[in-house]
């Protein structure tokens, strides 16, 4: 059952979810520390790594057009989100990124898969800087980051550099703007 916000348009609107909230209240509170019991670390991995769809952050079904709406949103920032990705060889940014969004629109169990660290780095680097709700909603957010997961998974283990834990300059909305904006 939807908690009583969750019914209202409006609130879904600026919902965030427990990713963004981890990995953003830390540099805005001066830090959010690790206890390091089992149950945190449980917590942790699954904030981190997924099953998303079983985090507690939203209680609402998901709506039918969350995979139109993350495809949508990737799209309009594509060209910046190639650019603003730690790999150096944009080239396979862009193919790894070409690769995740048709595992996103794909039926599932069907991906397009990458096995190059550097792609599966592009796609993880991705995974971690989706914020929510300023890129997509819960569900969108969900989707997205579970077709960039499954996607980089055959490449085996990688590390993208780490969410910084002191600031998020790493999600600069200047990356974001568009340059055919007249400046003002």
């Amino acid at each position: 059952m939807p908690v009583a916000l969750e019914t209202r348009e409006t609130y879904r609107g600026t919902q965030s979810d427990a990713h963004t909230h981890c990995h953003d209240l830390p540099p805005q509170m001066g830090g959010c520390y690790e206890n390091a019991e089992p149950e945190q670390q449980r917590c942790k991995k699954s904030i981190d790594e997924g099953p998303w769809e079983s985090l507690p952050d939203c209680s609402y079904s998901q709506p039918q057009d969350v995979v139109e709406e993350a495809l949508a949103q990737t799209l309009k920032h594509r060209d910046n989100i190639i650019g603003a990705n730690c790999v150096k060889d944009k080239v396979k940014v862009e193919e790894a990124l070409r690769c995740a969004l048709t595992t996103l629109v794909s039926e599932p169990g069907n991906v397009c898969s990458v096995t190059d660290s550097e792609m599966a780095i592009a796609l993880t680097y991705i995974k971690d800087r989706i914020n929510v709700p300023r890129d997509m909603s819960i569900w969108a957010a969900r989707r997205m980051r579970t077709a960039l997961s499954v996607t980089a998974a055959p490449a085996g283990s990688v590390k993208a550099p780490p969410i910084p834990f002191e600031n998020r300059y790493d999600q600069q909305p200047t990356q974001f703007i568009s340059r055919t904006v007249a400046r003002v």
